[in-house]
């Protein structure tokens, strides 16, 4: 039986090589839809290790993942060389060869996934001088936010928006935003207007009425 022939080693390393498989697979799935949380040790330009432990699970090229990759690899690895006769000491050099090589570039794999998601990440700052729509009429004074829609590199998205106009900007409108304020923009409905400098503006605290 299949089982049998794998002899003691070669049932560690079917173990093994099951394990890791499922464990990198569900990692896999968990990066895909956006949920990943483990540390990672990367090596600083110094030459010294860095641990990352980032709560946004940052990538580096040497990652727990890549450690389940080097007992996944490893272990099927392990499993072949012992059905095919090898001798168990070569069993062991080849299958943590191969681990370490597959621990190493999952790790340059998941960075490199990792990198793409920031790279496409939406930047609100970006919308700072744009030209938008209004797509929920936005009231007067800042009384209220209403909705734009902009393209922002490359993608059209909805942002809240305010206003200290003294009239409401009807839907349909184009408006330019002149700042932001947390991350709601603010817009004026002169399109000429100058925006000197990207900024930032801190919410306004509402007053209580006594």
């Amino acid at each position: 039986m299949f089982w049998e022939q794998l002899r003691l080693i070669g049932q560690i390393y079917f173990v093994l090589g099951c394990v890791a498989s499922a464990l990198l697979l569900i990692q896999f799935i968990l990066l895909l839809i956006g949920f990943s949380g483990d540390g990672d040790i990367d090596i600083g330009g110094d030459g010294g290790p860095d641990f990352d432990g980032d709560a946004d699970g940052g990538i580096g090229i040497f990652t727990l993942k890549g450690l389940v990759g080097f007992f996944a690899i490893g272990g099927w690895v392990g499993v072949a060389c012992v059905m095919g006769g090898l001798a168990d000491g070569w069993t062991i050099a080849v299958s943590i060869v191969c681990g370490l090589v597959a621990f190493v570039a999952i790790g340059f794999a998941y960075k490199a996934i990792r990198k793409l998601q920031a790279d496409g990440a939406i930047d609100n700052r970006n919308a700072i001088g744009k030209v938008a729509e209004v797509y929920l009429k936005i009231p007067a004074k800042g009384e209220g936010h209403g909705k734009l829609s902009i393209v922002l590199q490359g993608k059209l998205v909805e942002m809240d928006a305010v206003t200290d106009e003294t009239e409401a900007i009807p839907t349909g409108k184009d408006v330019k935003v002149i700042s932001l304020v947390g991350g709601v923009c603010k817009v004026s409905s002169d399109l000429n207007v100058e925006v000197a400098l990207p900024t930032i503006e801190e919410p306004k605290k509402k007053r209580r009425k006594k």
